[in-house]
């Protein structure tokens, strides 16, 4: 934990790190860590993590004295006079039970309570233990569950519901009517579609930054407990959103799109109307899903197919020039 009295400095000794994680130190167990950083970049006081033979063949290069190890890896050129390993059962794991003690100091939740430059509507029902940040605006008959952190400038629309201990991030805006529109029969042109229902959020979800997350044209827009939402992510109305999926930053989900448990949604996938993903599967980044995917399968490309199928066809297509330039050209005539 942070030095006493002092709740910004990190300083842990090798020796502490390893009581609290349940790790066996090789080399001097007095060093002290001050901070966190991969090995290209650290400074001779942070904290490192190897996690695979890759990693261990850069511990001599780096001027990090302290590493966090995964068991079964061996670390060549460690010198025990002058630095030390942490062993644990997985160095990944271990890093990340490190940080959320440490962070709990260093940067602690936002306190309980209402900003006094939020705006909270009369009929909206927040949490006592909630916390609720500058300009943040509650709309009516909206409900804000226990420990839910409400970061600045987010807006949580009309009846909009947000589970236990989930964190939106500022700039997101819960519940904005869904982008709808039908020709207007007189003038041909756009005419909005009223959009009445709401976004329900379970528990333990994160909203990153800026995400937009629309509300149902008569039901809610759904998302499961558990789920992490990076940020610049677009989740259109009526969409539903099992619990545990993953979302990385700038998808897009069209209207009535359905995510099993569990899925993972790489960055910048676009997802059409009314699509399925099933649970557990798989989707790489920039992919295009225009059709229902199985449970637990890979897909990638545009349109999204079997990931390998579209491995194939771009290490085909790779080859294509060679191919072309190996043909026997026609002589005109």
């Amino acid at each position: 934990m942070p030095a006493a009295g002092d709740e910004s400095t990190l300083m842990l000794t090798v020796s502490e790190i390893a009581s609290q994680l349940g790790g066996e130190v090789f080399g001097k167990a007095d060093l002290v860590v001050t901070g966190f950083a991969g090995l290209d970049d650290a400074s001779a006081d942070d904290l490192v993590f190897i996690s695979s033979a890759k990693w261990a063949g850069r511990w001599s290069d780096s001027d990090a004295r302290v590493a966090l190890v995964t068991r079964g890896v061996e670390v060549q050129g460690h010198d025990s006079e002058t630095s030390a390993l942490i062993v644990v059962e997985n160095a990944e794991i271990g890093l990340m039970l490190l940080l959320e003690a440490v962070a709990a100091e260093l940067r602690p939740a936002p306190p309980a309570g209402v900003h006094s430059d939020a705006s909270v509507d009369p009929t909206a029902v927040v949490s006592d233990s909630a916390s609720i940040g500058a300009r943040a605006v509650i709309g009516p008959g909206a409900r804000i569950g226990q420990e839910v952190v409400i970061h600045p400038g987010v807006v949580i629309g009309e009846a909009c519901v947000v589970g236990d201990r989930t964190i939106v991030h500022p700039g997101a805006v819960i519940g904005a009517e869904g982008f709808g529109f039908r020709p207007d029969p007189e003038t041909g042109l756009p005419r909005r579609v009223p959009h009445l229902g709401s976004v329900e959020i379970g528990s333990d979800v994160e909203i990153g930054a800026c995400c937009c997350v629309d509300r149902g044209k008569f039901g809610p827009t759904l998302i499961g407990d558990g789920t992490k939402i990076d940020n610049l992510v677009q989740v259109a109305h009526n969409v539903k959103i099992g619990r545990g999926v993953i979302i990385a930053g700038q998808a897009g989900l069209a209207g009535s799109v359905e995510i099993g448990d569990g899925a993972v949604l790489g960055a910048q996938v676009g997802v059409a109307e009314h699509v399925k993903i099933g649970a557990g599967a798989r989707i790489a980044a920039t992919s295009g899903v225009l059709r229902d995917i199985p449970s637990g399968e890979d897909y990638a490309g545009t349109p999204a197919r079997p990931a390998r199928q579209t491995l194939r066809e771009v290490a085909a297509l790779r080859r294509l020039p060679e191919l072309v330039a190996s043909m026997p050209r026609r002589e005109s005539s």
